[in-house]
């Protein structure tokens, strides 16, 4: 099969787990991928119009919210779900619900190391595109974990704190998974919500996340988007402006807001965090080796 998955040029942490975990859990079934007709759709909002139609999926713990529903024919082997929303939009059985696959990267990081840090903070990776949450994070006296890092590195970040906040919603998997007290953070207003309250559904929780200030910056952008974005603002300030072109990202926003936002999540950082039920995370595992097991057969 073809290894099927999102991909980003700055890399992204919940995309990145599929070239990472698969091969080392059934390296066999990707062995001269490239002359393959079957894809194998893991971690990922992965099920959608993008879909190439020409192949067979197997689709194996993917989940449903962005682009548009396929139409799912015989070409669709459905092991598993992320959970019983994608289930219900595709309007397949509830029992091939389990949970996102990333629970198997369990099975490489069985026991949380000891923590030596309070608490580290991950946001998605398009809040990165809006300002330095590093700077944030200093200020804030908590540790700062990029979702465009390696996945070793972010591991090993998540594994030496207490908590973890987590705006990155693979970030709470993988927290939540290995048994890292996590809790849910919203910084801007294009977080998609089904996609949290389809895995949290698989656990029997609920996605309540906390706001915090949202900030902007320039000096985060490229050269040419630098001046885009302030040549968009001068012609919206001249009144020389249509309704259809893509607005200019908000101005920055002052130290006040910064130190607004650090408050926040320092206090946030105090918290003691959730976690799902021991048994609930260990029953979806064994649903998923079983599941490779046959797969592998």
């Amino acid at each position: 099969m073809q290894l099927y998955y999102y991909k980003t040029l700055q890399g992204n942490f919940g995309d990145d787990l599929n070239p990472w975990l698969w091969p080392k859990l059934i390296p066999h079934v990707f062995e001269n991928e490239s002359d393959k007709d079957e894809l194998f759709v893991g971690i990922g909002t992965l099920i959608n119009h993008r879909l190439p139609a020409a192949f067979v999926k197997h689709i194996f713990g993917s989940g449903v919210g962005y682009g548009t529903l396929p139409a799912v024919d015989e070409r669709f082997i459905i092991h598993a779900l992320r959970g019983p929303l994608s289930a219900n939009a595709l309007k397949v059985s509830p029992t091939l619900a389990i949970t996102d696959a990333a629970v198997l990267v369990r099975l490489f990081s069985p026991l949380r190391p000891p923590s030596h840090i309070r608490c580290g903070f991950i946001p998605h990776n398009d809040s990165l595109e809006n300002f330095d949450w590093s700077r944030v994070c200093e200020l804030a006296g908590i540790r700062f974990i990029s979702c465009q890092w390696e996945v070793d590195r972010v591991l090993q970040a998540m594994g030496a704190c207490e908590v973890l906040l987590c705006e990155a919603m693979h970030g709470a998997i993988i927290a939540d998974t290995l048994r890292i007290p996590w809790i849910p953070i919203s910084l801007y207003d294009d977080v998609l919500t089904f996609k949290w309250e389809d895995w949290l559904a698989s656990l029997n929780m609920h996605y309540q996340p906390h706001r915090i200030q949202a900030l902007y910056s320039d000096n985060v952008l490229p050269l040419k988007n630098r001046l885009k974005a302030k040549t968009k603002r001068l012609l919206k300030q001249s009144g020389i402006w249509q309704n259809d072109w893509t607005p200019p990202p908000p101005p920055a926003t002052g130290e006040r807001e910064l130190h607004l936002a650090a408050d926040k999540l320092r206090k946030l950082s105090a918290q003691e965090g959730n976690l799902s039920d021991d048994a609930t995370i260990s029953r979806h595992l064994e649903r998923y080796q079983e599941l490779l097991h046959k797969l592998s057969r």
